[in-house]
C-alpha cells in the first residue's frame, strides 16, 4: 500500500484559519500535534485496527432489515400513505392516531423533564463545598446547547426507532467582532518609539475589531440507523468492542479535519478533494438525513454533497500493556483516514445511547410503532371506505324504467331541473350511510391505539366522558402520570444523568478560561454574573437530573408539611441529643412551590447579604445611577459618609438627599423590628404557642374546613403512593 501524505492545513490571508474541535489546541499560532497512526502502515495498531472495518460493514448489513422497518414506522409517524393500504378507493386520507399518541407522550415528557426554567441538576460533593457554581455551570451549558429543544427529538425519536441517541463533543470556535469605543485622539507620536501623546481634552469614535473564542459543549441527535454495536448483544456501549457512527461530512468539514491533523489524505489538491469526494459517497438504500429533510418539505438535490466517513470508537493498545480509547475514521475499505486517541480525559465515547424499553441480551430496542403498525393500517383503510360510503350516500340514486322513458339520458341535468319522463316509473332512493358504522369502528381502533401506546384521552386534551368528582379527576389524573413519569424517570438515568457528567468532565478537561455565568436569587443578595474558574479534577460531584423529583414532590408535600408539624412538636428532650433544624425543610417548601426565583425573596440566608460601600454609592449617585438601599448596610455610617459627598458637591439633582432618607427610613424599621414582640396576641400565628388560631398543630394537616371542599385535582392522603392506612 502507498504510504498516504499527511497535506497542510490551507493557509488564509491576514490570520490562521478558525477552529472547532475539542482536539486541537488554544495556542493558533502554535497548534498542538496530534500524533496520527493512519500514516504509519506498518504499525502493530495500524494492522489492528485495519481488520475492524470487515466487522463494521457487516454489523451495517445486519442492519439493513431494521433500518427497513424503521423506515416503516417513521412513514407511519409522518402520516405518508404506502404500500400497505389495503382499500384502494377514491378517498386518500391518513389518521394520524399514532402520531398523536407519541407527540402527547413527548409533550408530557418534556414537562416532566423540564418543570421549572432555572433549577434541572443537583449536585452531591465528596466535601463540604457548596456546589452551586457548578451547578450554574451546567445551568449554563444547558441553556446554550438549547437541551429542552434536543430533548423534543430525541423523545420523539425513541417512541418511533426504540432508541434515544444522542452525540457529545466539546466545541471551540473563533470569531470576529467589531466595537465602537471612545479613545482621546493622537496628538503626536515619538519618532523611533510606539510612544504616542493624547489629547486628553478631546475624544473620539473608533471601531476596534477583536478576535474571541467560543467554547462549550456541543450536542446533537441522530439517526438509529447511523449507530452500530459490535456485539449488538451488550446492554451498555462502554462495554461493546467497538462502537461506530456514519457521518456525512461536507468538502468543509473535512479540510477542517485535515487542518487540526485528525485525518490523513493522499493529495493536498483542492480539485481533487472534490474528486476524492464523490468517490466516496457510498450507496446507501437509506439516507436517513435526507429522508427526514425531504419529511419537512426540502429538496436536496444539488445541496447535499458529502462523504460518507465511518466514525468507530474502540479501545486500542497504543502502548504496550495500556489500552486507551480511540476515535478511528474509515472512508472505506483499506483507506484508514486517522487513528488517533480519544481526548476525553474520562475515556467515555462520545454517544450516549439506550434503548426506551430495555431488552436483556440486545442494545437496541423496540420500536412503540411496531405493536400498533397493523391497527393504523386498517384505521386507515375503514376511514377511506367509510369516506367513500359518505359521498355515495349524498347523491340521490335515481331508478327509472328505461322502456317506458326513453329519454331517460335527458334526466341527468343541474339543479332544477326538468325531467320528461313518466313520474309514476321513477323512484328515489340512495346508498347506506355505512360512513356511521365507518366512525364507530374507527374510533374502537383509535381507543385501542392510544391504549397500547398509554395515552388516555386527558393526555389527547379530552375530557373523559360522564361526569366526574374530585377525587375521581385526582384519580385519574394520578393513574394517567405513571407511565409518563416511568419514561421520564428512564431518560433521566439513561440520558440526562451522563450527559450531565459529560458537562462536568469536559468543562473540567477542555476549559482554561474563566466563564461568567448566570446564579440566581434575590437581586442585590445572590444574583449576579459569576466567574468560574476552570474545576479541579479532583473535586468530584455526583450530578442527579431533578425534573421528576420536582413533580413528584408536589404530590408529597401535603405529607411533608404533617411531618414537619410533628417533628416540631416533639420535646428536646425526647431527641436522644440531636438538634431540629428545619430550614432544609422550609427551603425545599418554597423551591417546590415558588420556584428558584421567588425562594431566596421569601426565606433570605443573611448569610450570603452583602453590602456596597457608601464611597462606592457616592460615585454611583454623583454619575446620576440609583443606589438601593440594603438591609445589611450600615446606616449610620452610611448616613455620615453621604452627608460629606452632599456638602462637597452641593447634591444638584437631589439624588443624595433622597438616599441619605431612604437611609433613615430603613434605620428606623430597624429599631422597630429589635424591639420585643408582644406575646399571646389572639389570632397571631406563633404569639402564644400552639392553639392559637392560624397556626397549625403539631401534626395537624393544613386543610380548609369541613363545609369546603378541595379544589378539583386534589389527591386524597389515603390515595397518595405509600400512604400508611387509617388502621
Amino acid at each position: 500500500m502507498a504510504r498516504p501524505k499527511k497535506i497542510k492545513p490551507q493557509e488564509t490571508k491576514g490570520k490562521p484559519q478558525a477552529e472547532d474541535s475539542s482536539v486541537i489546541s488554544k495556542d493558533k499560532e502554535e497548534p498542538k500535534e496530534i500524533e496520527n497512526w493512519a500514516d504509519k502502515v506498518d504499525s502493530d495498531v495500524y494492522i489492528h485496527v485495519e481488520k475492524m472495518y470487515p466487522t463494521i460493514r457487516k454489523a451495517y448489513e445486519n442492519r439493513e432489515e431494521a433500518n427497513e422497518a424503521l423506515e416503516e414506522y417513521w412513514k407511519i409517524f409522518n402520516a405518508e400513505p404506502d404500500d400497505n393500504a389495503m382499500y384502494a378507493g377514491n378517498s386518500k386520507c391518513y389518521i394520524p392516531a399514532v402520531r398523536d399518541a407519541i407527540t402527547a407522550r413527548a409533550k408530557r415528557t418534556l414537562k416532566q423533564l423540564f418543570p421549572t426554567k432555572y433549577s434541572h441538576v443537583e449536585a452531591v460533593g465528596s466535601d463540604s463545598q457548596d456546589p452551586g457554581p457548578q451547578l450554574a455551570l451546567l445551568e449554563h451549558y444547558i441553556r446554550t446547547t438549547k437541551l429542552k429543544s434536543v430533548c423534543r427529538s430525541i423523545l420523539l425519536a425513541g417512541d418511533v426507532t426504540g432508541q434515544w441517541t444522542i452525540s457529545m463533543d466539546w466545541k471551540r470556535s473563533y470569531r470576529n467582532i467589531s466595537g465602537v469605543v471612545r479613545r482621546n485622539t493622537i496628538l503626536n507620536t515619538v519618532e523611533g518609539s510606539e510612544v504616542e501623546v493624547q489629547d486628553p481634552t478631546e475624544e473620539v469614535d473608533e471601531t476596534e475589531d477583536k478576535e474571541i473564542m467560543v467554547e462549550g459543549p456541543d450536542i446533537s441527535d441522530f439517526a438509529t440507523e447511523d449507530l452500530v454495536v459490535i456485539p449488538p448483544t451488550c446492554n451498555n456501549i462502554d462495554d461493546a468492542d467497538i462502537s461506530c457512527l456514519k457521518l456525512r461530512m461536507s468538502k468543509a468539514a473535512i479540510q477542517k479535519m485535515v487542518d487540526e491533523g485528525v485525518f490523513i489524505l493522499p493529495d493536498d489538491d483542492d480539485s481533487e478533494l472534490s474528486e476524492w469526494m464523490s468517490d466516496r459517497k457510498g450507496t446507501e438504500k437509506v439516507n436517513p438525513e435526507k429522508k427526514r429533510t425531504s419529511d419537512a418539505g426540502i429538496r436536496t438535490e444539488g445541496t447535499f454533497k458529502y462523504a460518507l466517513i465511518y466514525w468507530a470508537q474502540a479501545y486500542v493498545e497504543f502502548e504496550k500493556g495500556e489500552k486507551s480509547l480511540a476515535d478511528i475514521y474509515f472512508a472505506g475499505e483499506k483507506e484508514i483516514l486517522g487513528i488517533i486517541k480519544a481526548p476525553q480525559w474520562g475515556q467515555k465515547r462520545s454517544v450516549i445511547s439506550a434503548p426506551v424499553d430495555r431488552i436483556s441480551g440486545s442494545f437496541n430496542g423496540k420500536s412503540k410503532v411496531d405493536a400498533v403498525k397493523f391497527l393504523q393500517w386498517n384505521l386507515n383503510d375503514f376511514w377511506n371506505m367509510g369516506q367513500d360510503s359518505a359521498m355515495y350516500s349524498l347523491l340521490p340514486v335515481v331508478m327509472t324504467d328505461p322502456e317506458k322513458n326513453p329519454n331517460y339520458a335527458m334526466m341527468v341535468f343541474g339543479l332544477a331541473a326538468v325531467w320528461p319522463v313518466d313520474p309514476n316509473s321513477t323512484k328515489f332512493t340512495s346508498f347506506p350511510a355505512l360512513w356511521k358504522d365507518s366512525v364507530a369502528m374507527c374510533g374502537s381502533i383509535k381507543a385501542q391505539i392510544h391504549e397500547s401506546l398509554d395515552v388516555n384521552p386527558m393526555m389527547m386534551g379530552q375530557m373523559p366522558a360522564g361526569r366526574k368528582n374530585a377525587n375521581a379527576m385526582g384519580a385519574q389524573q394520578q393513574e394517567q402520570s405513571v407511565s409518563i413519569t416511568d419514561n421520564a424517570e428512564r431518560f433521566e438515568e439513561e440520558i440526562l444523568n451522563p450527559l450531565m457528567e459529560r458537562f462536568f468532565e469536559y468543562d473540567a478537561q477542555f476549559r482554561d478560561d474563566d466563564i461568567t455565568v448566570l446564579t440566581l436569587g434575590d437581586i442585590g443578595v445572590r444574583a449576579a454574573m459569576q466567574q468560574i474558574p476552570p474545576q479541579q479534577w479532583g473535586e468530584r460531584y455526583f450530578f442527579q437530573w431533578t425534573g421528576t423529583t420536582f413533580v413528584m414532590n408536589m404530590q408529597r408535600m401535603q405529607q411533608q408539611i404533617a411531618t414537619m408539624n410533628v417533628l416540631r412538636g416533639i420535646p428536646p428532650q425526647q431527641l436522644n441529643g440531636r438538634r431540629l433544624d428545619i430550614t432544609p425543610i422550609l427551603q425545599m417548601l418554597t423551591d417546590n412551590v415558588f420556584g428558584a426565583e421567588l425562594a431566596n425573596q421569601i426565606l433570605i440566608d443573611d448569610r450570603n447579604k452583602y453590602s456596597v460601600p457608601p464611597e462606592v454609592e457616592d460615585e454611583m449617585i454623583t454619575n446620576g445611577i440609583h443606589a438601593d438601599v440594603h438591609e445589611a448596610d450600615d446606616d449610620l455610617h452610611h448616613i455620615q459618609v453621604h452627608q460629606q459627598s452632599a456638602q462637597a458637591t452641593g447634591d444638584p439633582t437631589g439624588m443624595m438627599r433622597t438616599h441619605m432618607q431612604a437611609h433613615m427610613q430603613a434605620l428606623q424599621k430597624k429599631r422597630q423590628a429589635a424591639m420585643p414582640p408582644p406575646q399571646g396576641a389572639p389570632g397571631v400565628p406563633g404569639g402564644a404557642g400552639p392553639g392559637v388560631a392560624g397556626m397549625p398543630r403539631p401534626g395537624a394537616q393544613p386543610a380548609p374546613g369541613r363545609p369546603m371542599q378541595q379544589p378539583p385535582g386534589a389527591v386524597q392522603q389515603d390515595n397518595m403512593p405509600g400512604a400508611p392506612g387509617r388502621g
